[in-house]
């Protein structure tokens, strides 16, 4: 059971977001209500998401890394999430695998989750070697930032998740991947 339940009977500028989500989603995930105890960071959070869709990665790509950091800060919530939301935008089962254990396909999105895992592990102290090894395989100055900016969002909705500890309301996927 979730230590910080989500908001039941929002008021204000916190029910007309819901609303929105909903309206768009067709539910309102948890963590979104759960979050909504602050409509400020509720309203920060889905504008960052919002401007970050506009960016260069692709909607593959932002699942790939949402994968990805899903797994490496092990948010049951996030991967179950991510999962579905994968799959229904085209991403075939085996690249949600691969993505969970950080490997990918091609060339540019390994580098992306390279560079997304280790902006985790590492708590944003990249090398040299490997902002040069991200170049070599097609990510720009652009790209590294759009990374960052990506990771960024998936920390808080996994920490979010981990603090509250969210009811799951998506399919169930297991934490080992």
């Amino acid at each position: 059971m979730s230590r910080i339940l989500p908001v039941s009977q929002p008021q204000g500028d916190v029910a007309t977001t819901l609303s929105a989500i909903n309206t768009k989603l067709g539910m309102i995930p948890n963590l979104y209500a759960t979050v909504a105890h602050s409509s400020t960071v509720l309203n920060a959070y889905l504008t960052f998401s919002e401007a970050l869709n506009k960016g260069r990665l692709t909607v593959k790509q932002r699942e790939l890394i949402a994968l990805a950091i899903g797994q490496a800060n092990e948010c049951q919530y996030c991967l179950s999430a991510h999962t579905l939301i994968a799959a229904s935008s085209g991403v075939e089962k085996q690249q949600i695998a691969d993505a969970r254990k950080g490997e990918a396909s091609n060339e540019l999105d390994q580098a992306l989750l390279t560079l997304a895992i280790a902006l985790v592990e590492q708590r944003g102290e990249l090398t040299t070697e490997q902002l040069t090894s991200a170049r070599q395989n097609g990510v720009d100055d652009e790209l590294i930032f759009e990374v960052l900016a990506q990771v960024t969002a998936n920390i808080f909705t996994n920490y979010s998740n981990h603090v509250a500890e969210t009811d799951i309301d998506f399919p169930l996927v297991n934490l080992k991947a």
